[in-house]
């Protein structure tokens, strides 16, 4: 038998922050996690503009995230952008 491992929690999403991914989503920002290399357990944060293939990387942040931290990380870009520009689009 092999030994259990704890398993990770989640981040959870609030309402709001659900809406601005919504909006996100609707609005062509493409706010995605990508791992830093292969096994390597941090993940970077990519924000693209555009529908997929052409899409324009608008930035890449420098720090490097643990899980489930760039869940809140990406949680918080969401709302970052649906608060600057939702009533500007």
């Amino acid at each position: 038998m092999g030994i259990k491992k704890e398993k990770k929690k989640d981040y959870t999403m609030t309402p709001y922050e659900l809406k601005a991914a919504e909006w996100c989503v609707k609005n062509d920002i493409c706010i995605t996690a990508r791992q830093v290399a292969y096994g390597v357990q941090r993940w970077v944060i990519d924000i693209e503009r555009g529908k997929h293939p052409p899409r324009k990387l608008l930035g890449t942040t420098k720090e490097e995230y643990k899980f489930p931290d760039y869940q809140k990380k990406r949680a918080e870009y969401h709302v970052y952008y649906y608060e600057k520009y939702a009533d500007k689009i």
